[in-house]
């Protein structure tokens, strides 16, 4: 770099110049206040910085979010830190994007640097800085349940418009409550921090998994509504959860319903209970009005899982979404879940449930 750019960590005054640059790449839109819950929020970030920013020429002309989960086998503790939101200037931020990506890999105190929803335009530059797509094809994949056939049929027709818009409002929440079988299913209210970290088994390296790091994500300031926790119970345990999203891929496509964090136990009753919170997951989505219900990373998943839910779709991404840079061996085999990934803050808003649009016609595109 020449003495005119720095990289540095991104400050609470900075959120100004990313929604800016967010807004001029076509992101999905956020408020400064979203921003500041993403990157200065998480529990689990702790010392490590939650990003950088590419300054030129007295300005910021580039940004990299750096997302921090940790991750729990038996009595050690992993990081991996996920890399979001490269975003640069059209005009100053020439190469800044690379020399962000290079930092996010070389940061210390981390297990591995992913990124696991990087777009088309990113995936060939990632592999020449070292982040490689390790996943392969199961990192492309996702599946989805077909529920309003009529309006899938539609949404490929012309412009489908506002009438084709999924029909919610401020506050809308999934009914997530229910039974099938002997498991029952309740919300996140219901369920104490132990029975949540017994959903996995002590000697699987899992996402540490508790009410604080689960309520956050819950508590986007630009979201009103359209996301819930749904934890399946069977004699008195938390046996697996998932989160459903209702979010807008683009402004030109059909909102749908998004499993965005997924667990279960391995056991037998584990598995049950899987299979009965996937079909519980279709049927909550279809009473919402939903035209599909999609999940990304369905190699995470059994496949006993996914056919209890009925006739699906395999769809794959044309591009590799999924990078790494892997400096701990645990991690080998490793298969990330939609959980792992950003999509609970990365998925556009639909516009009904998009608070911040009420607030300044500017943050939105």
């Amino acid at each position: 770099m020449t003495t005119a750019e720095a990289i540095r960590e991104v400050r609470q005054d900075d959120l100004p110049a990313i929604v800016r640059l967010v807004n001029s790449c076509g992101f999905p839109a956020r408020s400064a206040e979203g921003w500041r819950w993403v990157l200065f929020g998480n529990p689990q970030q702790g010392e490590i910085p939650p990003g950088w920013v590419f300054e030129r020429a007295g300005g910021v002309s580039g940004f990299l979010g750096n997302f921090i989960n940790t991750y729990r086998r038996g009595g050690s503790s992993i990081r991996i830190a996920t890399g979001h939101t490269v975003i640069t200037d059209q005009v100053r931020g020439r190469q800044s994007g690379l020399k962000l990506i290079r930092h996010g890999i070389a940061q210390p105190g981390v297990d591995a640097f992913l990124t696991l929803n990087n777009n088309a335009l990113s995936a060939p530059l990632l592999p020449r800085v070292g982040a490689l797509p390790w996943l392969g094809p199961s990192g492309r994949e996702w599946v989805e349940w077909i529920l309003r056939p009529s309006r899938a049929v539609r949404a490929l027709l012309p412009p489908a418009g506002p009438a084709e818009r999924f029909d919610c409002h401020p506050g809308f929440a999934f009914n997530v409550e229910g039974r099938r079988g002997g498991i029952v299913f309740v919300s996140l209210d219901d369920v104490g921090d132990d029975e949540l970290a017994a959903i996995t088994a002590d000697d699987v390296l899992a996402r540490q998994i508790d009410s604080v790091s689960l309520r956050y994500r819950l508590s986007d300031p630009d979201r009103r509504g359209g996301m819930s926790y749904v934890i399946a119970r069977s004699g008195g345990r938390a046996l697996a959860l998932a989160a459903l999203l209702l979010t807008k891929p683009s402004p030109e496509r059909l909102d749908h319903a998004e499993i965005v964090d997924w667990a279960g136990s391995g056991s037998e009753a584990g598995i049950r209970a899987q299979r009965a919170l996937l079909c519980h997951l279709v049927e909550i989505a279809r009473r919402a009005g939903a035209s599909k219900l999609r999940l990304h990373f369905p190699s995470s998943v059994s496949a006993a899982v996914l056919r209890a839910a009925g006739p699906y779709l395999r769809r794959s991404h044309g591009h590799d979404p999924c990078h790494g840079h892997i400096r701990n061996g645990a991690l080998a085999g490793w298969q990330p879940g939609p959980g792992d990934a950003d999509y609970f803050f990365a998925y556009r808003i639909p516009p009904a449930l998009f608070a911040a649009g009420e607030q300044s016609d500017d943050i939105m595109r």
